[in-house]
């Protein structure tokens, strides 16, 4: 449960990221002009962005794999528990 609520807490972290990249990308775009400065900026928030959105993908997966084994297991065990009977 404690990897469960660890997790969690990235994921949280790793979604304020990609919404603060997705701020700056959006206040880039709205300017008038866009420099070669801001043009560059854009690409380097969107590369961050497609990281943190990557990250997160690997987090949700592994919180996946972890609830699959908490429902295995509870699953087992209620297995074992009724052959007991």
């Amino acid at each position: 449960m404690e990897r469960i609520i660890g997790n969690l807490d990235k994921v949280k972290l790793k979604l304020d990221e990609a919404f603060f990249y997705l701020d700056e990308i959006e206040g880039l775009v709205q300017e008038d002009e866009l420099s070669d400065e801001a043009g560059t900026r854009v690409t380097k928030a969107s590369e961050r962005l497609a990281g943190e959105l990557a990250a997160l993908s690997r987090r949700v997966a592994e919180l996946q794999d972890i609830l699959q084994a908490l429902e295995q297991q509870e699953g087992g065990g209620a297995s074992a528990a009724e052959s007991a009977e």
